[in-house]
């Protein structure tokens, strides 16, 4: 007998991929990318000037809202008919804007020496008028400096009414909306 030559058994073929899988394979590839160029992109940025101020600027604004949520007056005025109170205080809110301004701000003395309180709520939901708010801000917050308050619906660019009282809830003047 002859011996028979050995045939190898054929090459497996891989197994064919879809269009999805290749399509989902290239997004995840550019995606990935993306992520890599936006991390190296945030890394630069960070090690700049103008990017500490701005990551500073916006640690800093964080920090100065959550405390505006969470101020003396802020619950009362949400339980008096705001859905977000905000209770800010002014000098501390230009010290945050005079880190964008070349030479720093130019305010006189005392200039913000006040109280910034913001009311908002949805169209859905009636909210209570300044004049209405300011007693409530008042007894729940003793103090001698103004305040302004300030109610808007949300998605409207003016405010309802935005007026300026002194400590004791006494209405001083309106303010230019």
């Amino acid at each position: 007998m002859t011996p028979q030559p050995l045939i190898p058994p054929p090459a497996k073929t891989p197994p064919k991929r879809s269009g999805c899988v290749i399509a989902l394979i290239v997004a995840g590839v550019v995606l990935g990318l993306m992520c890599l160029v936006g991390g190296v992109a945030m890394f630069i940025a960070a090690r700049s000037e103008t990017g500490q101020k701005i990551f500073s600027a916006v640690g800093q604004g964080v920090a100065l809202a959550e405390k505006g949520i969470n101020a003396p007056g802020a619950a009362e005025l949400r339980a008096a008919g705001c859905q977000q109170a905000l209770v800010m205080n002014m000098a501390d809110a230009m010290k945050l804007a005079d880190v964008f301004i070349d030479g720093g701000l130019k305010v006189k003395d005392g200039e913000f020496d006040y109280e910034l309180i913001a009311c908002t709520g949805d169209y859905r939901h009636e909210l209570p008028g300044c004049d209405e708010l300011a007693p409530v801000y008042a007894k729940a917050v003793s103090s001698e400096r103004d305040f302004v308050i300030e109610v808007k619906t949300t998605g409207q660019q003016k405010p309802t009414c935005r007026k300026r009282y002194a400590g004791d809830g006494t209405f001083l003047r309106d303010v230019d909306k």
